[in-house]
C-alpha cells in the first residue's frame, strides 16, 4: 500500500533508505534540495504515488539507470538514462515508475518558486513552466559540472557551508530558468563589481560567521542587492564567489593559529 507524504522533498516515495539530502537556500525565499539515493541490486520495483505539487523533480544520473515510466496513465518510452546526464518531472503530472536496474542518482527538488522568484533580477516575462519532455535524457555540461561539484557534500553534509549550497542552487536555478524556461540571461554587474562599503560589509560578515551558517541572501540583504546580483558583484570585485572567499579566510585564520 502506498504511503502518504506531505511533500516530496526528502523523496521518500521512492523507498529508499537511508538517502541523504543537502538543502540551500535560494533568494532566501524558497529552497532547491538534493538527495542521492542508491541501492546495489536490480528489481526496486514501483515506487509509492508521489504528492502533487507545484515542483519539478531533476533526476541527475551517477550510473546508467533502466527503468519503466508511465505519465498521466500513459506508458512513455524512455531510453536508458545515461551517466552524467539529467531526466526531468512536473509534480503537478502524475507519474509512475518502476526501477528495474541498480541505481545511483542524485535528485534535486526544484520548487517552482524557486525559478518564478529570479524574473524580476532576470528582467523577463513569467516563467510559466520549464520545457522538458518527461522521460527525456538530457545532457547539459552546466549542470552537470554543478552536480559533480555538489556530490561530495553527501559524505559529510554537516561540514558544507550554506553560502557553497546556495551559490549551486542560485546558480542551478538560473540556468534552469534561462536555458530550459526562455528567461533572459541575468544581467552583468557594474563594471567596477561591488562598491568599498559593500566588499568590507560583505567580507566582515563572512569573517563573523566563518563557520558556514551564513546565507547568500543574508550578504546580499547587507549590500542591498539582489542574491544573484551580489553574488556577481562579489566575485568580479574579489575574484571568486563568496563560499571560496570563506574557505580562503578559513585557511588563513587556521595559518595564523
Amino acid at each position: 500500500m502506498s504511503k502518504a507524504y506531505n511533500t516530496n522533498e526528502k523523496m521518500e516515495f521512492l523507498r529508499v533508505q537511508g538517502a541523504q539530502t543537502v538543502r540551500s537556500s535560494v533568494l532566501n525565499k524558497t529552497g532547491i534540495s538534493a538527495t542521492r539515493l542508491t541501492r546495489n541490486t536490480p528489481n526496486h520495483g514501483y515506487v509509492d504515488q508521489h504528492v502533487t505539487e507545484d515542483a519539478f523533480m531533476m533526476a541527475f544520473q551517477m550510473h546508467d539507470y533502466r527503468g519503466d515510466l508511465w505519465v498521466d496513465g500513459k506508458h512513455v518510452k524512455m531510453p536508458v538514462l545515461r551517466q552524467g546526464q539529467f531526466s526531468f518531472y512536473d509534480y503537478n503530472r502524475i507519474w509512475q515508475a518502476n526501477m528495474r536496474s541498480e541505481f545511483d542518482c542524485i535528485n534535486f527538488h526544484i520548487p517552482r518558486a524557486s525559478i518564478t522568484v529570479l524574473e524580476e533580477d532576470l528582467g523577463t516575462r513569467k516563467i510559466e513552466t520549464l520545457n522538458i519532455a518527461p522521460g527525456a535524457n538530457i545532457d547539459d555540461p552546466t549542470v552537470r559540472g554543478l552536480v559533480l561539484a555538489l556530490a561530495p557534500a553527501f559524505d559529510s553534509p554537516e561540514q558544507v557551508s550554506m553560502l557553497f549550497l546556495d551559490h549551486v542552487g542560485l546558480a542551478l536555478s538560473t540556468h534552469m530558468a534561462v536555458r530550459y524556461g526562455a528567461a533572459k540571461e541575468p544581467a552583468p554587474p557594474p563594471p567596477g563589481g561591488l562598491a568599498p562599503w559593500q566588499t568590507r560589509r560583505a567580507t566582515e560578515m563572512i569573517d563573523a560567521q566563518i563557520d558556514g551558517a551564513l546565507q547568500v541572501a543574508e550578504l546580499a540583504h547587507a549590500c542591498h542587492l539582489s542574491p544573484s546580483f551580489f553574488t556577481r558583484a562579489f566575485k568580479l570585485t574579489t575574484g571568486m564567489p563568496p563560499y571560496q572567499w570563506m574557505i580562503r579566510r578559513r585557511v588563513e585564520k587556521a595559518q595564523g593559529l
